[in-house]
């Protein structure tokens, strides 16, 4: 079968075509850059895909994300949404999603961001402690990555956990709040927030001001989801108000981040570069692979979205 490679950067195309070869030499893999012929493309796998390529691949089967995440895709005006698309639901994506959380929460925790400010004002002033029992942490989604960030937690002794979802679930160890009716009272009184959600039309700028108002007092955000769920302005706002005392941040609305965006000079948040949870070929390529094997077969793949969810 023939499977066409679309990203924004086209990076990281030989370490699947490396995987694909291990396990499969019948698989040949195209760049936009190769030669190829666009009636003999069978799979595509996608990261931010542009307009233009889709409607020429007329005998396509299925449309896979190189990530968890397919609103990347689902924003292509020409998107052939009568080809089945399917995402990569990875352990070592939610692996690195928990470190990173983790982090996130330990520096809220600990007040290491209330530290680090301190040492740039060189001033030496212990602050009370947290306990565990009473640090309160609430988590927006509760899909694969956020019930594994949720057990993660849960294992290094933050008990105080809170998940809301659009739908209700049942997680051992964490209290479960769902629909837009119970978003207040899940957030009341969190001093972590953390942002797993898929992004859709009904999760878009839902980290805004009025959010924000209503947890503890100094409370921290981490947002490694996606940009568009945050109102950027609203997080100036709401630091200078004191409703949050530091955020961690993975994802923006613009990336990369322009270098005049205020964010960089505020010591207040803490950035990195979109790299909360990467997909790794060594693991994620067999599922895909195991997806192709399907099609092939005629059988639906797994992991398939529902377009009328955006998930």
């Amino acid at each position: 079968m023939n499977i066409l490679y679309i990203t924004d950067t086209g990076r990281g195309i030989e370490h699947w075509r490396d995987e694909f070869a291990k396990a499969d030499s019948s698989l040949t893999i195209y760049g936009l850059d190769d030669s190829y012929d666009p009636l003999e493309i069978d799979v595509v796998l996608a990261w931010k895909p542009p307009s233009g390529i889709f409607p020429t691949l007329k005998n396509l089967k299925l449309t896979h994300s190189l990530g968890m995440g397919v609103d990347h895709i689902i924003k292509c005006p020409d998107l052939l949404r009568d080809v089945p698309i399917a995402r990569i639901i990875d352990t070592d994506m939610s692996v690195q999603m928990s470190e990173y959380s983790l982090y996130g929460t330990l520096t809220a925790f600990r007040k290491f961001h209330i530290y680090q400010k301190q040492q740039a004002q060189n001033e030496w002033r212990p602050r009370s402690r947290n306990f565990h029992e009473d640090f309160k942490i609430g988590i927006l989604g509760l899909g694969e990555l956020g019930s594994a960030v949720a057990a993660s937690l849960y294992q290094n002794g933050f008990t105080n956990l809170r998940g809301w979802s659009k739908s209700q679930k049942s997680i051992s160890g964490i209290q479960s709040f769902a629909g837009d009716e119970n978003l207040e009272e899940f957030a009341t009184g969190l001093d972590v927030l953390i942002c797993l959600l898929p992004l859709t039309k009904e999760t878009i700028h839902i980290l805004n001001l009025d959010l924000f108002a209503k947890l503890n007092e100094g409370a921290y955000l981490i947002n490694p989801a996606r940009g568009e769920h945050l109102v950027e302005e609203d997080l100036i706002t709401a630091l200078d108000k004191g409703y949050l005392s530091g955020a961690l941040l993975d994802v923006f609305t613009q990336e990369p981040l322009p270098e005049d965006h205020p964010f960089w000079q505020d010591s207040r948040i803490e950035l990195t570069p979109h790299i909360a949870a990467e997909t790794n070929p060594r693991t994620a390529s067999e599922q895909v692979i195991q997806n192709i094997q399907r099609v092939k077969e005629n059988l639906p793949a797994l992991n398939l979205i529902d377009l009328s969810k955006e998930y």
